[in-house]
């Protein structure tokens, strides 16, 4: 079964792959034609990245990337605690 999820994140391709490492350090990754492949439990999740873009804020212009998410294989409780392990990899300070 195929479960897919689609966040909207405010990076290039670039730094989405330079965030991807700090994931590679607990999990196996790599890339794919569209993005990347994590192998995770007993599953795998694609990554899809859509095309680059922008978004305007005021006079602020920041990097936005759609990035779909597809859970191959994994239950309920294993896409949370991988999207929390996701999440804090991509996770960035501010301030």
């Amino acid at each position: 079964m195929v479960v897919r999820l689609t966040k909207d994140m405010g990076l290039s391709h670039r730094e989405f792959f330079a965030s991807l490492a700090t994931l590679a350090k607990e999990v196996s990754c790599r890339k794919s034609d569209t993005g990347a492949i994590v192998e995770y439990d007993s599953g795998e999740v694609h990554v899809v990245l859509g095309p680059e873009g922008i978004r305007k804020l005021g006079a602020i212009t920041l990097p936005r990337t759609s990035v779909s998410l597809e859970f191959h294989n994994l239950s309920e409780a294993q896409r949370g605690q991988f999207l929390e392990r996701f999440n804090i990899a991509f996770r960035r300070g501010g301030g």
